[in-house]
């Protein structure tokens, strides 16, 4: 996950606008992430930047807009590949029911109430939350996806994450309890200290070979069992194409 959530508001009203990003400011603080806030006063230049780059995790949307209803710039992010979150705000319940067809996160009723809107936020959050290791940071809470994760090393009293994009995160934790958290069959531990996500496994000697030529320790003494596992997940992977992505890479 990013470690910066980025998040429009678009809202005609600069006074909305503003009760919104104070209660953004309020949210994020109290839970320690690192935010980006960026306003919009019109549908048109919101809708210009997603095209553009696509790069909000969150938008918050006023139904009644300049030109266009918000249910209707809605529908035109989501037909132009936005899968973000969206939250209406809006006076009125009228479009509430329609909400549902653009996969709406939330519908917050004006006046704005702390509250309600925590409690959206809080869904949207857990959801994210899915599939994903939370590393604590000095000033921030990080979400690494399953998906990111090459595999994991025990070191003394902590453990670390080596991810597809080179870094590598710090946990304090023990590597048996995080293989108990871990519900993904992609992970297998294969030795004392490591703990292996197969996908991306290039290939096994007498240990693992990852795809950026990193050599996993296999446990000696299981070898046998640990190379069946990983034939049989690769006969698996190529029924789905799980392998694709790795074998391009």
């Amino acid at each position: 996950m990013k470690d910066v959530f980025e998040i429009a508001v678009c809202d005609d009203s600069s006074f909305d606008r503003f009760v919104i990003a104070e209660m953004i400011d309020g949210y994020f603080k109290d839970k320690s992430f690192l935010y980006h806030v960026t306003e919009y006063c019109n549908e048109v230049t919101l809708i210009d930047d997603i095209e553009e780059s696509n790069r909000y995790d969150i938008i918050f949307l006023d139904i009644y807009l300049n030109s266009l209803l918000g249910i209707e710039v809605a529908k035109k992010l989501r037909s132009g590949g936005y899968n973000g979150k969206i939250v209406f705000l809006t006076a009125s319940d009228k479009y509430a029911v329609e909400s549902y067809d653009v996969d709406a996160a939330g519908y917050l009723l004006k006046p704005h109430n702390y509250e309600k809107f925590c409690n959206v936020m809080d869904r949207i959050l857990i959801g994210r939350r899915k599939n994903t290791i939370i590393v604590k940071k000095r000033s921030s809470v990080e979400y690494i996806s399953y998906d990111n994760i090459r595999y994991i090393e025990s070191s003394n009293t902590k453990c670390l994450i080596h991810c597809s994009d080179g870094k590598v995160h710090t946990i304090y934790t023990r590597l048996d309890l995080m293989e108990n958290d871990i519900d993904d069959k992609r992970f297998l531990r294969c030795h004392r200290s490591f703990l292996v996500n197969l996908y991306y496994v290039r290939s096994m000697n007498e240990n693992f070979v990852m795809d950026n030529d990193e050599i996993v320790l296999v446990r000696k003494k299981s070898i046998k069992d640990i190379r069946r596992m990983y034939l049989e997940y690769n006969s698996n992977a190529v029924l789905t194409g799980d392998l694709a992505e790795i074998a391009g890479a």
